[in-house]
């Protein structure tokens, strides 16, 4: 007895050490959505207006992401426009 109530004692703490690590489920994309958003300053200044707005794009439907992270909402996160919007800018711009 004592040692099933030893082990569900340390699973306990062990759950609340892991949760307490954690960030806010939207942190992370905030974050990227903060660097696209830099870059798409970045290239409106160099009159890259096209890249701009891909990145502007990027950092909108990163925001978004965080929205519904931030909710639980994980599977509600719809990923189609982030990748062709990259897929397009790495295509477009890895020659140059």
């Amino acid at each position: 007895m004592k040692l099933l109530l030893s082990l569900v004692l340390s699973l306990s703490l062990f759950s609340v050490a892991i949760a307490e690590g954690k960030s806010n489920g939207g942190d992370d994309f905030r974050k990227a959505a903060a660097e696209y958003q830099e870059k798409a300053s970045k290239y409106a200044s160099k009159e890259q207006y096209e890249k701009a707005a891909m990145y502007k794009r990027l950092s909108e439907i990163k925001l978004d992401a965080a929205a519904k992270a931030d909710e639980g909402k994980w599977d509600d996160i719809d990923w189609s426009e982030y990748h062709e919007i990259n897929k397009k800018i790495s295509g477009k711009y890895a020659k140059k």
